[in-house]
């Protein structure tokens, strides 16, 4: 028997695959019927924006989100065990002993040194300047510090928030969780940029890892890792998702490449231990970003599809050869079985209590806008010219081309459901298979290619020059640049960062001299009371409120009372547009205090010296 119809066995077979199916579909359907009675009898359940009613969808949210973890803990915690007790047994039959991991990154340092220069200058740009005070980052890092860093090891109601309470129908309850998880062990944004950048390593790796395992011998060398590094590291999506830990398209990608290549050894290998770790990764993947589902989904989808065609094509003659399931391709079957698996969740997680809430799609004002760069077009490229050679019969259809199916369709279901800006962070996995594509041909034209005998450093420089064009051309042609996009990341940390320390600053020196702080913020501020500014030393916090023309009291003295502004009261606005407190200044005299820059995105500091009647 072999080792895929071991590791089938382990699972329990098809018999247990149908199972499976059988009780997730009845799950769907007894979810869908649900939905469909809450759609006619919201009489019968309290309002939603009602104490009940919040009471009602949290009890829900808490309960049915406890039970998915307990099941997917179960499940990821199996196949881990699977995995370790088959590389053991695949040890001990094995004369192969893999190389020391020491040896390996010292040998890969010796071999790709520019490589390692431009990765050592990357994190330290990454790290540098990084701050708590950026968008997400302002709501989970209150919590962090709320238990005075006595408990490490407990949930993070911020993360829980954000991804498992969520009623947008958005869905991506693992989204976040690496960070959640690092969160037990530092609070440290740069330690999370370390982490962040490790990530974004380990990235590039496998790629090039994915790439040596495509043929019989690794052709991806010094050129191809440079070419690589720099095309995947120099780009908006790039800049943007590994600038800042907020967006969960990093372990995304991490997670995607992690499948990719164990499903390409088990492609290479029928092992056992391949055919668990790819469906691990598989498990996890699917619930880090909603539309993940058809990178995970799709490439073994496409491969049993494309292995049916042949089978077929091979069995003319006999009309009963092929069953529904091919026992061939047990792992095919299951991964794909993973869309039910997810389908079920999405009903009972996101669908039912989103339609309880009655907020509204995330996506409701979206641009549904396309924006296409030139990696998309060199990505497109590179895939008609394999679609035409796998036509011709002049190579076969290979887990890359079922990659590249899942990216494009991944393109699309961005511009479906939000919009496709290649130059976004949302498109960082689009642009990984583009990159990977690329890096592919170029392997075909110079690595293995008629000019295989030039030297490796005229081929490092070629890789440069490349990399260079392409930066180059990108760089002329979007409107959303690598380097426009982490000069706006790093000019905002820094306003926000400086116009913060002034602020507690001037608020101590005003209370040592024996006033009272009073500090006056726009609600539409990111910052509050309960997000960073209660660590400054104020008297009271009050906010404005817009549409009521009114000033309440958040925090301090005379808490959730209406207050009139006066003399020595601080106005400020520290992560928005001036403009934001200009309905604050009407009828007011002000002195400046404090402004970071002179443009409208700017910290600003002023004090009331005066009320106009």
């Amino acid at each position: 028997m072999s080792d895929q119809s071991n590791a089938v066995e382990g699972l329990g077979g098809d018999t247990a695959l149908k199972r499976l199916l059988i009780a997730l579909c009845s799950i769907s359907t007894l979810g869908m019927g649900c939905w469909v009675w809450l759609q006619h009898n919201r009489p019968l359940l309290p309002l939603p924006d009602s104490k009940a009613g919040r009471a009602l969808l949290r009890q829900y949210q808490g309960l049915t989100h406890d039970i998915w973890l307990i099941f997917l803990l179960l499940a990821v915690g199996y196949l881990i065990n699977r995995v370790y007790v088959s590389r053991q047994r695949e040890a001990h039959k094995s004369d192969h002993t893999s190389p020391r991991r020491v040896e390996s990154c010292l040998q890969f340092l010796h071999n790709n040194p520019v490589t390692t220069v431009l990765l050592i200058a990357y994190t330290v740009a990454m790290i540098s300047g990084t701050t708590y005070l950026y968008k997400d980052m302002l709501g989970w890092y209150p919590d962090l510090v709320k238990g005075y860093f006595l408990d490490h090891f407990s949930v993070r109601e911020s993360f829980i928030e954000a991804t498992m309470r969520r009623t947008d129908y958005r869905f991506f309850p693992l989204a976040h969780q690496d960070l959640h998880i690092l969160s037990w062990f530092s609070i440290h944004i740069k330690t999370w940029m370390l982490f962040s950048a490790a990530e974004l390593i380990g990235i590039i790796l496998l790629s090039v890892k994915f790439l040596n395992n495509l043929g019989k011998q690794p052709w991806a060398r010094a050129s191809t890792v440079l070419l690589i590094t720099s095309l995947l590291l120099i780009h908006p999506s790039t800049g943007t998702a590994f600038f800042q830990v907020i967006y969960c398209e990093r372990l995304l990608c991490l997670v995607f490449m992690l499948y990719i290549n164990a499903y390409l050894l088990h492609l290479k290998t029928r092992s056992n231990s391949t055919f668990y770790a790819t469906l691990l990764w598989a498990l996890i993947g699917i619930y880090i970003k909603d539309i993940a589902i058809l990178l995970f989904i799709i490439p073994p989808a496409s491969i049993w599809a494309a292995n049916t065609i042949n089978i077929r094509r091979k069995a003319r003659h006999f009309s009963h050869y092929l069953p529904s399931f091919n026992r061939g391709q047990p792992l095919e079957h299951w991964l794909c079985s993973l869309s039910i698996v997810f389908i079920t969740s999405y009903i009972i997680l996101a669908l039912i209590p989103s339609s309880y809430a009655s907020e509204g799609a995330y996506n409701a004002n979206a641009a549904f806008n396309i924006v296409l760069d030139l990696r998309f077009y060199l990505f497109a490229l590179v895939s008609t010219v394999r679609v035409i050679g796998i036509a011709k019969k002049k190579t076969h259809f290979h887990l890359l081309d079922a990659i590249n199916i899942s990216g494009f369709a991944y393109a699309f279901a961005l511009a479906a459901t939000y919009e496709l800006n290649t130059s976004s962070y949302l498109a960082l996995p689009f642009q990984l298979i583009a990159t990977i594509n690329i890096a592919w041909a170029w392997i075909a034209i110079v690595e293995k290619g008629s000019n295989q005998n030039i030297r490796e450093r005229k081929k490092i420089i070629g890789a440069a020059l490349a990399s260079a064009i392409v930066i180059g051309a990108d760089h002329g042609t979007a409107k959303n640049t690598f380097i426009n996009n982490i000069s706006e990341q790093k000019f905002e940390q820094s306003y926000v960062q400086l116009t913060y320390e002034k602020l507690d600053e001037v608020s101590r020196t005003i209370r040592e001299s024996g006033d009272n702080v009073n500090i006056i913020i726009n609600t539409n501020s990111r910052l509050s009371a309960h997000r960073h500014l209660n660590r400054i030393p104020y008297t009271s916090l009050i906010e404005y409120m817009p549409n009521k023309e009114q000033f309440i009291v958040k925090d301090g003295a005379h808490k959730r009372s209406n207050y009139t502004p006066k003399v020595g009261d601080l106005i400020a606005n520290l992560d928005k547009t001036i403009s934001l407190i200009e309905p604050i200044l009407k009828n007011l005299e002000t002195d400046l205090i404090y402004q970071h820059n002179p443009s409208e995105r700017t910290g600003v500091i002023r004090r009331i010296t005066a009320i106009r009647q």
